[in-house]
């Protein structure tokens, strides 16, 4: 028996391409489209199957684009020369200077030692943790690598019992604290930015970062009750007393003195990263270029060393996300972009006449897409396709955009949303029920919708839809 379900996989890995392309030809598709879809189902289900390591079936899938002249090199390759490449490599350092200079053990220490001892509180502070990173680091990823690493040092500080219960709730809001409050601000992730870009001058200069709050403020507020409520009622089981020795953490926290050079570099990056974000629209200076001084900062300073840089840095994910850029340019190059585009034109009348059935009808159709199609990109050709279709109905293309990312944070797998790989990796101590997670998580789909319905009328009164 084992050994049948050891062939099996790869035997469908092998035959579905083949049925895909053979079906496809016979639709009349185009060579090179057909080609470009069989190879992303080939990773695809690589990645569902989990057969290979998360950055090899992308590679793979480069390399045949390559092989099967699907599109130039430069196209194929691009990802990683990318803004977004550089931003995540940035990020990711400085994650590492403040893992390594011992400022993540300090917070994590004094908030064990200060905070009630139950796992309620534990998990209050972690997803307050990666609230209050989530305007101020620009990236999901880089979040992950702020947040994982507390996750990890919380989860290792409790006993066996109290680990078995709650592991799965303690990782789950870990992940959602860097990812579920994201569309709320316009400096928390490179896909708000990208939403920003496509907006019409004059929605630019109106959504900058505090009109932007303040448009999303009550979807953020029934968003952020509806996970307590959620999380509450869903991990119920999980909430226990945890048995804290504050003495000993006392005394952990004694010997660790006071704050060191490297804590305070670590610290002082942080909160220059953190400014200059806050005031982008007075220096204009391009958030990865930020990070990327604050980095070299880091680096000529000495609180990175080379063996951390090659050592400690998730240069896997990287490759992964240089390739995922590389195979949405090749499918922007073939022009599929365009076909999705097309094909999402019949929303536009929803949209109309009705939002909240608008609403509904894209949440259907964008969460299907999404089991595909990657985080960013899917949200770069919903957004092409529908924000000329709202201004050219008279709505503000900045609430079009804004669903669309509430929407998007909704992944079930880590190839949907590539940083679940990294926080995978960087809590990999921590006990998760895989298929628990998934159901908290599409359990918070109709809270979602509701969050943006009950903000309609909001939206009507300060003029936005």
């Amino acid at each position: 028996m084992g050994a049948r379900w050891d062939w099996a996989p790869w035997l469908l890995v092998s035959l579905t391409p083949i049925a895909v392309f053979f079906l496809m030809q016979a639709q009349g598709v185009g060579w090179q489209s057909t080609m470009f879809t069989a190879i992303v189902v080939t990773a695809l289900l690589m990645w569902f199957l989990s057969l290979l390591p998360d950055f090899v079936p992308a590679l793979i899938a480069m390399l045949s684009f390559v092989i099967f002249g699907l599109a130039p090199e430069s196209v194929v390759l691009s990802g990683f020369s990318s803004t977004a490449f550089m931003l995540t490599l940035s990020i990711l350092g400085l994650g590492v200077v403040v893992v390594e200079s011992g400022l993540t053990r300090r917070y994590t220490l004094m908030l064990l030692h200060h905070l009630p001892a139950n796992t309620f509180a534990h998990q209050v502070m972690v997803f307050s943790t990666g609230l209050l990173f989530t305007p101020t680091v620009p990236t999901i990823t880089g979040r992950a690598a702020i947040v994982g690493p507390v996750v990890e040092q919380i989860a290792q500080g409790w006993d066996v019992r109290v680990r078995r219960q709650s592991s799965t709730m303690l990782y789950t809001t870990g992940l959602d604290s860097i990812h579920f409050m994201a569309p709320l601000f316009l400096t928390a992730a490179p896909a708000n930015l990208m939403i920003y870009a496509l907006l019409p001058p004059q929605d630019q200069q109106a959504f900058g970062f505090l009109f932007w709050v303040f448009a999303a403020s009550l979807t953020g507020l029934v968003m952020i009750w509806s996970y307590l409520f959620c999380s509450a009622l869903f991990f119920r089981r999980a909430y226990q007393h945890v048995d804290i020795r504050r003495a000993e953490i006392g005394e952990e926290l004694g010997a660790l003195g006071p704050m060191q050079a490297p804590e305070w570099a670590a610290l002082i990056g942080v909160i220059l990263l953190g400014f200059g974000i806050a005031t982008i629209h007075w220096h204009h200076i391009e958030v990865h270029l930020l990070a990327l001084a604050v980095l070299c900062l880091m680096l000529f300073l000495g609180m990175l060393s080379r063996n951390a840089f090659v050592a400690k840095i998730d240069w896997a994910f990287l490759v992964l996300l240089g390739s995922m850029i590389g195979i949405v340019a090749t499918m922007n190059h073939l022009g599929i972009d365009r076909f999705i585009m097309g094909e999402l034109s019949w929303l536009g009348v929803y949209m109309r006449q009705d939002f909240s059935i608008f609403v509904l009808a894209l949440a259907a159709v964008f969460l299907l897409a999404r089991l595909f199609i990657p985080l960013n990109q899917a949200i770069i050709v919903f957004a092409a396709a529908l924000i000329p279709i709202a201004s050219n109905a008279g709505i503000s293309p900045w609430v079009v955009g804004f669903v669309l990312l509430i929407l998007a944070e909704t992944a079930f797998f880590p190839h949907q949303s590539p940083y679940i790989f990294l926080f995978d990796r960087l809590t990999s101590d921590v006990r998760r029920d895989v298929r628990r997670v998934q159901l908290f998580h599409a359990l918070l789909i109709p809270f979602k919708l509701a969050a943006i319905l009950v903000a309609i009328p909001f939206w009507h009164r300060i003029g936005v839809l």
